[in-house]
């Protein structure tokens, strides 16, 4: 049995307490929650009928085999650092906060444990890891989200754009994956992901559209290189708990649980 400890009782977090729960029974146990609102973790518990802690962090690290972080990316660097530490893997969901960060890939190296990064929100990881072994030019990312999934993020209230204004699609941002995950730190954890994969986040172009007609969480992915041209399109079903997160960014968790317990892996 892998003990498993959730860090981060949001929307992403319940989902993968769940599944770990009801799907993974008999090969994984859910031992321990934590969040820096332990009313967070006291609800979770309670919603599903657990008999857990809610326990400090560093406590649940030292208690368990496996960290899942579904916390928020100014924290999950800190919280791959102490768990790789501790010789503990960790499946990191923040990944905006790894960007910068390029020791916690040399701490991973050194460590007993494992660093995964799902593929989240998006397809098309797997091609990307595969061109990446030769020559790519460009990485593009077009994220189109619905207002309120970009609401209370900093790139909105330093520009003073009034998403309740918006009438039409329209494009609010173009840049570098930096500059995205910055300005929209709760939004594109898919950029970050593209960036570790691929050309790294100076290299990485981020559009982000919105319009009051989208009702959906939409991410496009177009690569270039010697391989050929790709262009990928997921178009996301919001979590209700939480609109600014697309649900398969939960499920690529959870497809990683899965892998780690099969005895068969297909795609790279």
């Amino acid at each position: 049995m892998i003990k498993v400890g959730i860090i981060g009782c949001g929307a992403i977090g319940g989902v993968i307490a769940d599944a770990i729960v009801n799907r993974f029974k008999g090969s994984i146990t859910l031992l321990g929650v934590s969040d820096i609102n332990e009313k967070n973790s006291q609800d979770l518990i309670k919603r599903l009928g657990l008999e857990i802690e809610a326990l400090k962090q560093d406590e649940l690290i030292k208690r368990c085999d496996f960290i899942v972080e579904s916390a928020s990316g100014s924290v999950s660097y800190e919280i791959a650092k102490e768990a790789l530490q501790a010789g503990k893997s960790i499946i990191v969901m923040s990944t905006g906060g790894l960007l910068n960060k390029p020791d916690i890939f040399e701490i991973a190296e050194k460590s007993s444990g494992k660093l995964y990064i799902p593929s989240g929100a998006i397809c098309g990881l797997d091609a990307l890891k595969a061109a990446m072994m030769a020559s790519v030019r460009s990485v593009t990312l077009t994220t189109k989200k619905p207002p309120k999934g970009l609401a209370g993020a900093p790139y909105i209230a330093e520009n003073k754009i009034d998403l309740n204004s918006i009438k039409n699609e329209t494009v609010i941002f173009e840049g570098t994956a930096v500059e995205a995950v910055k300005g929209f730190p709760k939004n594109v954890n898919v950029a970050a992901t593209l960036s570790l994969c691929g050309l790294g986040a100076k290299k990485t172009i981020v559009r982000i559209v919105t319009s009051p007609d989208y009702t959906s969480n939409t991410h496009e992915v177009e690569i270039e290189g010697d391989f050929g041209r790709l262009k990928t399109v997921t178009n996301n079903v919001p979590m209700p708990a939480n609109p600014k997160t697309s649900y398969l960014a939960a499920l690529s968790a959870i497809a990683v649980l899965d892998g780690i317990i099969s005895s068969v892996k297909i795609g790279n």
